[in-house]
C-alpha cells in the first residue's frame, strides 16, 4: 500500500504530537517532516518528498498565506491544507484563492480532518459548510451579473447543474448520486466546465457560481 507523506507546520509541540499520532495510526499516511516555524517549513519541505502539507495559518504572528504562496511557487501541484483557529471570512477567502485545497478549523473532529486529507490527496477541494458560508460573505459583495451571463453563455444545462453542486460543496460521488450519473461522467463534466470557463480547479468553479449567485437557484 502506498503511504502518503505529510508535512506538518505548527508551532505548538503538544498539538503536533497529537496530530502526528493520529496520522500515523492510518495505514496509508505517514509524517515526512515537522516544522515549527515558517522559515523552517520553507527550508525543509522543498527538500523532502511530500504529498501534502498541513499548515497553520498563524505562527508567532507571521502570515501563513505568504508561506502557502511560496510553497506553491516552488511546487504548484503540492496540496496544502490550512489547519487553524482563524475564522475570519477575508482570511479564509485569501487562503482558498491562493490555492489551499482545504481549510479546517482546529475544533473539527479527527474524522473530518482525515476525510479532508484524503479528498485533497485525490485532487478534490473539501470545504465544510461553515467555512463555505463564511467565504460566501466575501464573494457575495461583488456584482453577479457578468458572472451569471458567462455561465449561461458557455455551459450546458447539465454542466450548470454540476457546477451548482460543486458550489454547494458536494463531492464527485455525491454529485453522481444526486444526478444519477457515473463518477466518470461527473469528472468529464468538471473537465468541460474548467476548459470552457478557463478555470483552474473546483474552488474557481465554486467561486464563480457563488459570485453569480446561482448555487441555490
Amino acid at each position: 500500500m502506498k503511504k502518503y507523506r505529510i508535512a506538518l507546520v505548527d508551532d505548538h509541540p503538544i498539538f503536533v504530537s497529537g496530530l502526528r499520532k493520529l496520522l500515523e495510526e492510518e495505514k496509508d499516511l505517514e509524517v515526512a517532516c515537522v516544522a515549527y516555524s515558517y522559515r523552517e517549513a520553507l527550508e525543509k519541505i522543498p527538500n523532502q518528498k511530500v504529498d501534502l502539507v498541513i499548515l497553520d495559518i498563524n505562527l508567532s504572528g507571521e502570515d501563513g498565506i505568504q508561506v502557502l504562496r511560496k510553497l506553491r511557487e516552488k511546487n504548484a501541484d503540492l496540496p496544502v491544507v490550512m489547519l487553524t483557529v482563524e475564522e475570519s471570512e477575508e482570511v479564509i477567502y485569501r487562503a482558498i484563492r491562493e490555492g489551499a485545497r482545504g481549510y479546517i478549523l482546529k475544533h473539527y473532529s479527527p474524522e473530518y480532518l482525515l476525510k479532508s486529507i484524503r479528498a485533497c490527496l485525490s485532487g478534490e477541494v473539501l470545504l465544510d459548510s461553515e467555512i463555505y458560508s463564511r467565504m460566501l460573505e466575501v464573494i457575495r459583495k461583488e456584482n453577479p451579473e457578468e458572472e451569471r451571463m458567462l455561465v449561461f453563455d458557455k455551459l450546458s444545462p447539465r454542466e450548470i447543474e454540476v457546477a451548482k453542486l460543486i458550489a454547494q460543496g458536494k463531492s464527485n460521488r455525491e454529485i453522481s448520486e444526486l444526478l444519477y450519473i457515473s463518477e466518470s461522467t461527473v469528472k468529464n463534466h468538471i473537465s468541460n466546465i474548467l476548459r470552457k470557463l478557463e478555470l483552474k480547479d473546483r474552488v474557481d468553479i465554486a467561486t464563480l457560481i457563488s459570485r453569480a449567485r446561482l448555487e441555490e437557484t
